[in-house]
C-alpha cells in the first residue's frame, strides 16, 4: 500500500507542493490513487485537489496568491499576532498552550463562516475515502485526522487545518475549537495507520519531521522525502503573494528532476 504525506507551508507552501505534484502526476505517477492522502495545514487543501481534482493542480498556486494577499491585508490592518507562527513551529510549548493564544489572537469562527471562508477555493466534489485532514483539539492538544466518516464538510476541516495560530481563525465545533495541524507537528507522517510506504512532500522540513521519518523507519515503511530547493528565508515569507511564481517554479522543477527515480519507488512498492 502507498501513503501520500502532505505537510504545511502556507499559500506559498501549498504552491510549492502543488506545482511539485501537478509535475509528478503528469509524468505518470498514480498519486491520487494512493491508498491514504494525510494533508497538514496547506498540504490538506493540496490534498484536497490531488484527491477529487487532480488534473486541476495548476489552479492551486493563483488560488493561494489570493489567500496570501488576504493575509498581507490582514497583517496590514495589525490583525492578528504572527510571533505566534514561530513559537508553534518551535515546539517549545505545550500544544494546548500555543491553541489558548491563537483563540486569542484570533476570535474562533462558527463552521458556517470557515465554509464561507474556504469553499470556493476547494473542488465541490464527495469527500474522497482516501482523505484525512490533520487539525488540532484547541481544549486537548490532541491531533485528529478529519475524514469523510466525521460528517463535517470538507471545507470545513481544510479550514481548521490551515487555523495557523496568529495567522487565521481556529474553528469553533460545538464545544471544541480547532487549530492548525502543524501546531502539533508540520506532516503528522507518524500518524499513518496503514502498512506499507510513504511519501512526504512538506514545504517546512523540522525537527518533527526527523523524528516521524525514524518512527516510520522502525515501522516497517519505505519512506522518501520531498522538501524545496530553498527560495524562501523565514517562515513568514510563506504567506508572501510575492513568492507565490517562485514557489510554483521549484516545485515543477523539483518535480522534472525526482519524477523518473520516484516512479520506479512508487511502482515497485506498490
Amino acid at each position: 500500500m502507498n501513503a501520500l504525506v502532505l505537510g504545511g507551508g502556507g499559500p506559498v507552501g501549498a504552491a510549492w507542493t502543488a506545482a511539485l505534484l501537478h509535475g509528478l502526476v503528469s509524468a505518470g505517477l498514480p498519486l491520487a490513487e494512493s491508498d491514504v492522502v494525510l494533508g497538514t495545514s496547506a498540504g490538506s487543501l493540496v490534498g484536497a485537489w490531488l484527491t477529487m481534482r487532480p488534473g486541476d493542480l495548476a489552479t492551486v498556486p493563483d488560488r493561494m496568491r489570493r489567500r496570501a494577499a488576504w493575509h498581507a491585508g490582514n497583517a496590514k490592518s495589525g490583525h492578528g499576532d504572527r510571533s505566534l507562527m514561530g513559537r508553534a513551529l518551535a515546539k517549545t510549548e505545550p500544544a494546548v498552550s500555543i491553541a489558548k493564544a491563537a483563540a486569542q489572537a484570533f476570535p474562533p469562527i462558527s463552521a458556517e463562516q470557515a465554509q464561507a471562508m474556504w469553499q470556493a477555493d476547494l473542488p465541490d466534489d464527495p469527500w474522497p475515502p482516501s482523505l484525512r485532514v490533520a487539525s488540532v483539539n484547541g481544549g486537548t492538544g490532541l491531533a485528529h485526522l478529519w475524514s469523510a466518516a466525521d460528517g463535517i464538510p470538507l471545507a470545513v476541516a481544510v479550514a481548521s487545518s490551515t487555523a495557523a495560530p496568529g495567522v487565521a481563525p481556529p474553528v469553533a465545533l460545538g464545544d471544541e475549537f480547532w487549530v492548525d495541524g502543524g501546531v502539533r507537528s508540520g506532516t503528522n507522517a507518524d500518524l499513518i495507520d496503514v502498512p506499507g510506504n510513504v511519501l512526504v512532500a512538506t514545504a517546512l522540513a523540522g525537527d518533527d519531521l526527523a523524528r516521524e521519518e525514524a518512527v516510520l523507519v522502525e515501522r516497517g515503511h519505505s519512506v522518501r522525502i520531498v522538501t524545496p530547493t530553498p527560495f524562501f528565508r523565514v517562515v513568514t515569507d510563506l504567506l508572501d503573494p510575492g513568492l507565490i511564481d517562485a514557489a510554483a517554479a521549484v516545485g515543477a522543477s523539483q518535480a522534472a528532476d525526482i519524477a523518473a527515480d520516484m516512479g520506479k519507488w512508487w511502482q515497485y512498492s506498490d
